[in-house]
């Protein structure tokens, strides 16, 4: 990961990036000693906050599912020790994620998916699109 953010920024640009992103199908997955575990796929994103206060501080927690408590599929992932955030841009500039780093190197990845497009009557999958014939 490159382009961390400055610890004292964290809350603000996590505030923000929530904003910025809301409702994104995601795929979040953590990256440590056993090596990569898929946590789950085209959850919608929900939000992100840093914790600087109280028993959970300098953990950060990212919220995935619905947009109420109704909503049956819900995740939320705490990364505890956080030494390290990053935004993950793509090459076209628009923020395609979230990378944070643990105090033992553990990587969570948060990436945006795009869904596949149905284009017409009858089904292949082609490139990302599901196509109906």
């Amino acid at each position: 990961m490159s382009g961390f953010i400055e610890r004292s920024e964290w809350k603000n640009f996590l505030g923000g990036f929530s904003k910025r992103n809301q409702l994104r199908p995601t795929h979040l997955e953590v990256i440590g000693e056993v090596g990569a575990q898929e946590a789950e796929v085209f959850l919608p994103f929900v939000g992100v906050d840093f914790e600087s206060k109280g028993s959970m501080k300098g953990s950060v927690e990212i919220a995935l599912g619905g947009e109420t408590a109704a909503e049956e599929r819900q995740l939320t992932h705490l990364v505890t020790n956080v030494e390290r955030i990053a935004p993950i841009v793509g090459l076209n500039g628009v923020e395609d994620g979230l990378g944070i780093e643990d105090r033992d190197g553990v990587k969570t990845l948060l990436r945006f998916e795009t869904l596949p497009e149905i284009e017409d009557g009858k089904s292949t999958l082609r490139s990302g699109k599901v196509r109906f014939h």
